[in-house]
């Protein structure tokens, strides 16, 4: 025999309201601001590889590149791609600052997060690679001549910036699911922070163009032409790594010794006069600082250890990025 239904009553009827979508009102201003700088100046450098490109098709002679009509800015950016690299060196402050500005005011938020890695991905991602690539393709053009007589050179090229895209947004999409917002977080990181990699990049690009505008050391300007590529390809796998780095601006808000003080005297002159020069020293002496820690097993591991307790994969170069520690 067949079980009668069960007419519905009132009670049992369960109706379920639609959820309401969650809209963004406010937001902080000045981390906003900020961050939308890094953007910003990210794109500017993006779009100076095309004025490069440009003059390149144009034939425009080097010499004749005119860049910012300045004696002292034409010494300090001789070519399109220098202006790209001092650009990048703008959003590294900017992305300095604006993680800075949030916690310090209580302004942390998804939204900025969010933000912050879209700008970190353009800036720190696109743009070096791009500039890489445009300096490549500049000089084999010119020249005629393609490194180590392999043909495919500047298609390999393009593989390894696509590759080191990647790779930046790999790491800062691990960064947004496992770092922590606590303040020992901003310690040090586990992998090489983007501005980082990004820095050690455009400062080969940076010191290639003036040694070449300067026509000084040209076998160094050379070297740098062959070994870019590889040396973008190591910095991706870096990112991508659990090698250990300190935190470089964290280094200089630290009680230091006094002789550390007159260390930063003696730099200062160095860097104001060998620009480029010292520019790249310090950058890849920050690059290997990771891997030579991780090979004598103190330092930035060590600073480490508490933090990962809470989950800290920390960024770059720079101070904790908008509204999260740096990436």
């Amino acid at each position: 025999m067949m079980p009668k239904p069960v007419p519905h009553q009132a009670g049992n009827v369960h109706h379920h309201k639609p959820r309401k979508k969650r809209r963004l009102r406010t937001i902080s201003m000045l981390p906003t601001l900020l961050t939308l700088g890094n953007l910003y100046f990210g794109f500017v450098a993006i779009s100076m590889c095309g004025r490069e490109m440009y003059d390149l098709g144009a034939n425009v002679k080097p010499d004749a590149v005119q860049t910012l009509n300045r004696s002292f800015f034409e010494k300090h950016a001789p070519s399109h791609l220098s202006i790209a690299a001092w650009m990048l060196v703008a959003a590294m402050l900017c992305d300095a600052l604006d993680g800075r500005v949030a916690r310090k005011t209580g302004a942390a938020s998804k939204f900025g997060e969010q933000l912050d890695t879209i700008a970190d991905v353009v800036s720190f991602g696109v743009a070096p690679a791009l500039i890489m690539v445009t300096l490549i393709y500049r000089e084999i053009t010119q020249s005629g001549y393609s490194p180590f007589g392999f043909d495919r050179f500047s298609q390999a090229t393009a593989l390894i910036a696509a590759v080191y895209v990647c790779c930046a947004a790999l790491r800062l999409a691990r960064f947004t699911v496992e770092a922590s917002a606590e303040e020992a977080s901003h310690s040090g990181f586990l992998g090489m922070p983007s501005p980082a990699a990004a820095a050690a990049i455009i400062s080969l690009v940076y010191l290639h163009d003036h040694l070449q505008t300067a026509n000084i050391l040209p076998m160094v300007a050379k070297a740098i032409l062959h070994t870019l590529p590889l040396c973008t390809l190591a910095i991706a796998l870096l990112m991508v790594s659990r090698v250990p780095y300190r935190h470089f601006v964290s280094w200089f808000l630290r009680r230091r010794p006094f002789g550390h003080i007159i260390l930063v005297l003696l730099v200062l002159p160095l860097l104001w006069l060998f620009t480029s020069q010292m520019l790249a020293l310090i950058a890849w002496i920050f690059v290997i600082s990771g891997p030579i820690g991780m090979l004598r097993g103190v330092g930035a591991h060590t600073d480490l250890e508490p933090s990962q307790n809470s989950v800290t994969d920390s960024r770059e170069n720079n101070e904790p990025s908008s509204h999260r520690p740096i990436q």
